[in-house]
């Protein structure tokens, strides 16, 4: 049985792995919880699981869960949050979002022997950082995220592909036409077609802000080159990625579009277990594909640029949308002004290099107050 601690146990992806662990239960020992302020779902989670450890990041709302932690040690705050990093484990899953997490990320690969990482910032903003400190203490890092996880599921094939492609749903506003993308509001830009995720990746994959950060992820995991990675569009959110041999022919990673797939194969690597235990497609199976039109999400083409010029500028379009997509969110802005903030910011930034873990947090901050400053503006 290994130990796993879950970094945003009450977010979308923390609530899918505990229901993985859940129906799989001799394979795994929930050692720790970790939430920012959500204690009435943290509390339940609590008393299903019995964790040593739990920590709540927000210390007012850490009060809430005190009696129910008496034999339990409670961690609470930012300075709880690096303890319950620093918690020896077998497998942690790091579902905190945003830049968030890579503070405490990086921290955990010293006391974690695998990371099942659901976070894509962290390697977009600090992915050298990143990925040269696990490899200094030999910590294996597998991508949750459903394109990437797909990919790793080709790589393990120690297979030579030439190419890879990501697939795209394209979110909600797929079929709008920009004149109408003045007016759409957040609740619209909320349903996506076939997936159920967090809000600001649900905003990000109607922009395609997501996908350009797929790429990067690629980009970093695999060690490929930027023109090796392709994008299609593809509706259903069935094939997650395809990898083309020398000879052209593909391979199709297909599952349903439910999280507790790539979740499970992260957390059981390099073992495979039922993660959904019932058929993955019901009734007649129906796929359909189409290029990319580049032009149609200028953020996208924003994000693959500033992918080239290994500077600080994918930390500031981090930041940048961050703001603005919470803005968009709270009725401050239309939805068009994210686009708006994002490609002021890119054509003004100071391009740097990053030679420290403290430069990209500087640079986040700074994108970030510049975004507020822009958007005040407005």
């Amino acid at each position: 049985m290994k130990t796993i601690n879950i970094f945003g146990s009450t977010g979308s992806i923390g609530k899918n792995a505990l229901d993985v662990i859940r129906r799989n239960k001799k394979n795994f020992e929930v050692l720790g919880l970790c939430a920012h302020s959500n204690t009435d779902t943290l509390c339940a989670q609590i008393k299903e699981f019995s964790p040593s450890y739990v920590c709540v990041v927000d210390e007012k709302s850490a009060e809430e869960v005190r009696h129910l932690t008496k034999k339990i040690k409670l961690f609470k705050g930012e300075n709880g949050l690096r303890d319950f990093a620093s918690v020896d484990c077998d497998t942690s899953l790091m579902a905190i979002s945003g830049i968030s997490a890579l503070r405490p990320l990086m921290i955990n690969i010293e006391h974690a022997k695998k990371i099942a990482l659901a976070n894509k910032e962290s390697i977009v903003t600090a992915g050298n950082f990143v990925l040269s400190k696990a490899k200094k203490f030999k910590t294996k890092i597998l991508p949750v995220d459903s394109e990437i996880n797909a990919l790793y599921q080709f790589f393990a094939l120690k297979n030579n592909f030439s190419k890879v492609y990501l697939t795209a749903s394209g979110g909600a506003l797929f079929n709008y036409k920009p004149k109408d993308l003045k007016k759409v509001r957040a609740e619209t830009v909320l349903s996506h077609p076939t997936w159920r995720m967090g809000r600001r990746i649900t905003i990000d994959s109607a922009t395609l802000v997501n996908k350009g950060f797929e790429v990067i992820e690629a980009h970093y995991f695999f060690n490929l080159p930027y023109e090796n990675i392709g994008i299609v569009v593809h509706r259903e959110s069935t094939v997650h990625a395809f990898a083309e041999f020398a000879d052209k022919t593909l391979f199709a990673c297909m599952y349903p579009p439910d999280m507790r797939m790539p979740i499970s194969f992260a957390l059981n690597y390099p073992k495979r277990i039922d993660a959904l235990k019932a058929s993955n497609f019901k009734g007649r199976l129906s796929l359909s594909f189409q290029p990319l039109k580049r032009g149609q999400f200028p953020l996208l083409d924003i994000i693959l640029k500033a992918a080239l010029r290994k500077d600080n500028s994918l930390v500031i379009l981090n930041g940048c949308d961050e703001v603005a997509v919470e803005h968009f969110l709270s009725g401050k802005i239309k939805f068009t002004d994210i686009y708006k903030a994002m490609n002021y910011i890119f054509s003004h930034y100071k391009s740097a290099k990053l030679k420290t873990l403290d430069d990209v947090f500087y640079w986040d901050a700074y994108a970030k107050e510049k975004t507020k400053e822009y958007l005040r503006a407005l």
